[in-house]
């Protein structure tokens, strides 16, 4: 995969891996750190969804569906930083959390629409050791 949108969708894929592995199996400083003040079912639900948008991004095959669902699992991620800035005495974690998931949200759009333009024909590299 020689793109530009094919090399970010690699990246994409192996932090959303190391995303989801790290809010699965330590939900609640996870949480800490991103500024989320909710439980551990939430985070580790986030966390599940990213380990599976992960395989998907890093597999062969198509990948704008996969990316097209970490677009829209973020801005479900505003939603609640959005949330969490209206009740919470962090509201400047929680207003620079809704700031960076929006360029996120923005970003996996636009990498959305350029793999399903192109149809995404290459088969992802695997950037893990095997």
């Amino acid at each position: 995969m020689g793109s530009v949108a094919g090399k970010l969708t690699r990246v994409v894929g192996a932090v959303t891996l190391g995303f989801g592995v790290a809010l699965t199996v330590a939900p609640r400083p996870s949480a800490r750190a991103l500024g989320l003040n909710v439980g551990a079912v939430p985070v580790r639900a986030i966390g599940l969804a990213d380990l599976v948008i992960a395989g998907g991004l890093l597999r062969a095959g198509p990948r704008w569906p996969w990316m097209a669902s970490r677009a829209a699992l973020n801005a479900v991620l505003v939603a609640a930083y959005a949330a969490e800035a209206r009740r919470s005495r962090r509201r400047v974690g929680a207003r620079a959390g809704v700031a960076a998931m929006s360029v996120l949200t923005v970003v996996d759009a636009g990498l959305t629409v350029a793999l399903a333009k192109r149809r995404d024909p290459e088969p992802a590299e695997n950037p893990l050791p095997s």
